[in-house]
Formats: structure tokens, C-alpha cells, sequence
């Protein structure tokens, strides 16, 4: 209903008030996503009297009631009822009659069973049968939109951690690498671990063996009984770093997870690499905004952890398998989800286009990213072949397809109007 009243897709020739007063519409009003009316600044002549208001849009009018706005100030200024099915005269606060607009009968019946058949289609994505017959400039104007989405919503999880930190962009980026570096699994834990660890402690030390006593001692995974001469060092050391700098907390060992992740991504290996990277560079922010192309960014990343992180993945416990440094997919991983979050709300906090533009270079040089989602674009005759294309399908995906959200996607409009 926002999306026909917001187009205008009905029959307007001649149109009335539920009372009989003639309707004619000069603005439909400004769409709004928050609480209060569903269009604002409308503008609509009612039996030859001219109304500047609110429009509230229902499926029923008896929804009025349902949802309680007959006695909330925030709807005193609704000048047009707009339903499609009128079971219940509307009453606002003052005990007056809403003039009632019903568009049962007004909306074209194609478009009506078009919007039906995505509804009830129960493909992953509805308009499979009919993608191929929108516009390309449709399409690709809604993948970027949807890519914009995505990436200004992660961006403002930085901004909110660069509140967090008085606009110190150093321990942001440092934050968010961290984050980054959990892999979704251990993201939130590795978050808290960076927050509990000012990142100018760890770069006061020029040794990795300190700034691995540090990572590990805080994240809890040393309180357990260990054997290990190395990891023995590591708690002596962290013992006394800790009364040093004040690092009073500490996380729990069952704050980590290690099962359903691999090896290779499990928290110890990931915290030693964490470790290797802040040991090596000393200017986190920097790394991931100055780089000149992504090429030198993943030569940035190409670090081993220690030697002892090398040949084990688990406390005390050695490994067959040889673990050195973050592999080709992480760091295409970290550019894709840390760099460019960063560069977004960097954009956005000084107002200019060009750490945006680096974002969207990136996306567009890196390789598309292989899953479930992207292969069902794919075989629908998408072209995939950026992550520019992967994060826009996989947000157009979660964001829309997956809820429904047909008659808000360019694509679907343009198919439901047809």
C-alpha cells in the first residue's frame, strides 16, 4: 500500500472521501521510515478545500484502532485515511471522521497478482522466473544501492567504536582489526580483548613475545594448567605486565570458541597473528587507509606469528599441520570487512569523497566471494565477478529477497508495475 500510494499506481480520475467529497491528490508527502504517520508534507484538495498534513496508510481502516492512533497526539495532523478495504469509520482525537480514501478497485489487477505471485513464490529469491526480464540499468542500480547499504551499515559500527574511543582513530582501526580477526566466530570476543588492551601498551614494547604475553594473559586462555615452557614464559610475563599497566580484566576461557571453526581459525592462532600484525606495524590506521592499491595492502598483511604459534593451535597440545601467517582468502576477508567499513566511516567523519572511492575500488578489484547466495545470482544469469557484485547480491539477498521486501527493490517494483 506505501509503495502504490507512494507511486501513485491507481486510478485517479475521479476519486472520494468514503462521505462522497471529491479527492484530488497535488503531493503524496515525503515517505516516513519512523514512528508517527507514514507520509508527511502531503498536500490533497477534499471537496474543494485544500489539506497540507500527514497521509496514514492501512490495509483496513479498522486498523486504526488496532494500532491505537485515535488516541495519539502524533496523528492529530492526518488530513487522508488511505485503505484498501474501508470495515470501520476512523475517528481521530478531537471525535471527528477521518475523510477516507479506499483503493479497492483502484489498483490495476495485474499488478495486483503480480505482487501476489512474488509473495507466494517460495524460491529464495522471487522474482527468479522474471529477473532476466527487468532493465540491466535496473539491476545494477539496485545492486549498488544495496552494496551502499551494506557497507554505510558496518561503517557506522566504527563510528560508533570511534565514539567509544574520543575520536582516536588509531585504537579504532586497532579495534576493528581485531574484530575483523575473528572471523565472525570470535568477533565479539576479539573485540572485548582489544578494548580491554590500550593498543599504546602493546607498541611500548619492541619484542612479539610481550605483545603475545599481553594478548594471551588478558584473553583468559592461560588460566588453565600449562606445560609448555613457552606458554610458562608467557604467563610469568603477563603476571608481571599486568600489575605494571593495571590490566585488571580479564576474559574467561569459555568466552572462545573452538568448535566448528578450523584450525587455522581457531582464537589462539588468530590472537597470535593479531600480535605478529600490531608487533610489525606500528600504524594500524594507516595501513588501511594510505595503501596504494590492494596489492600492497595483502603484502601489508603477509606476517607469521611466532614460531610456537607456527607449530601449535591449541594450548600445550602440538600440531601436525604448519600454520604460517593469515592465508590469501582471510586477507581478502580483512580487506573486504575491515578495510572498507573503515574507509566508509572515515569518509563520512571528514566529509570527503575520497576514502569512499577507495572503498569501491577495492570491492571492484578483489575477487567475488563464492557461497551459497552468490551461486543462486549466478544461476539466475547474474554476472559475478567483483566483490563489489558478491557484497551487493549477498545484501540485495538478506536485505530484501529474504524478507519479501519485493515492492522496495527496484527490481521488483519495475516487475510488479509492469
Amino acid at each position: 500500500m506505501h509503495f502504490v500510494w507512494q507511486n501513485q499506481y491507481f486510478n485517479k480520475t475521479k476519486i472520494f472521501t468514503q462521505s462522497g467529497e471529491p479527492i484530488q491528490i497535488q503531493k503524496v508527502g515525503f515517505h516516513n521510515h519512523l514512528a508517527g504517520p507514514d507520509f508527511s508534507e502531503a498536500e490533497v484538495v477534499i471537496g474543494g478545500i485544500k489539506w497540507v498534513g500527514a497521509v496514514e496508510i492501512h490495509i483496513s481502516s479498522s486498523d486504526w484502532y488496532k494500532h491505537k492512533h485515535q488516541s495519539d497526539q502524533n496523528y492529530d495532523n492526518v488530513i487522508l485515511h488511505v485503505v484498501y478495504d474501508h470495515d470501520r469509520e476512523a475517528i481521530n482525537r478531537d471525535g471527528n471522521p477521518l475523510p477516507t480514501l479506499s483503493l479497492r478497485g483502484l489498483i490495476k489487477p495485474k499488478m495486483l497478482l503480480r505482487y501476489e505471485k512474488m509473495l507466494e513464490n517460495g524460491e529464495p529469491i522471487a522474482c527468479t522466473s522474471t529477473l532476466q526480464d527487468t532493465k540491466v540499468i535496473t539491476r545494477l542500480s539496485m545492486l549498488e544501492r544495496a552494496l551502499i547499504g551494506r557497507i554505510e551499515s558496518k561503517a557506522e559500527a566504527v563510528t560508533t567504536l570511534l565514539m567509544e574511543n574520543n575520536s582516536d582513530w588509531e585504537e579504532t582501526a586497532y579495534q576493528w582489526l581485531a574484530k575483523g580477526l575473528g572471523f565472525r566466530i570470535n568477533s565479539d570476543s576479539m573485540l572485548e580483548l582489544a578494548r580491554l588492551i590500550p593498543v599504546k601498551i602493546l607498541h611500548k614494547h619492541n619484542d612479539l613475545k610481550h605483545y603475545e604475553a599481553i594478548l594471551f594473559g588478558v584473553s583468559g586462555l592461560l588460566n588453565v594448567d600449562l606445560h609448555d615452557t613457552y606458554l610458562k614464559e608467557l604467563k610469568t610475563e603477563f603476571t608481571y605486565l599486568s600489575a605494571k599497566y593495571g590490566l585488571t580484566q580479564q576474559l574467561s576461557y569459555n568466552q572462545w570458541h573452538f568448535a566448528g571453526a578450523r584450525p587455522s581459525n581457531y582464537p589462539t592462532i588468530r590472537i597470535a597473528q593479531l600480535a605478529a600484525l600490531l608487533f610489525n606495524r606500528q600504524n594500524i590506521f594507516s595501513l588501511f587507509t594510505e595503501f596504494k592499491n590492494p596489492k600492497e595492502l595483502i603484502s601489508e598483511l603477509h606476517v607469521s606469528q611466532s614460531l610456537y604459534w607456527q607449530t601449535h593451535v591449541m594450548i600445550d597440545k602440538e600440531s601436525k599441520m604448519r600454520t604460517l601467517g593469515l592465508t590469501k582468502v582471510a586477507k581478502e576477508n580483512l580487506l573486504i570487512n575491515t578495510t572498507v567499513p573503515l574507509l566508509v566511516a572515515y569518509a563520512k567523519y571528514k566529509d570527503g569523497t575520497e576514502p569512499l572511492d577507495k572503498a569501491l575500488n577495492l570491492l571492484m578489484a578483489l575477487p567475488k566471494e563464492e557461497n551459497r547466495i552468490t551461486r543462486l545470482w549466478k544461476d539466475l544469469g547474474w554476472n559475478v565477478s567483483s566483490a563489489f557484485d558478491s557484497q551487493g547480491l549477498i545484501e540485495l539477498h538478506n536485505s530484501f529477497c529474504k524478507h519479501k521486501r519485493c515492492v522496495e527493490c527496484s527490481i521488483g517494483a519495475e516487475l510488479i508495475k509492469a
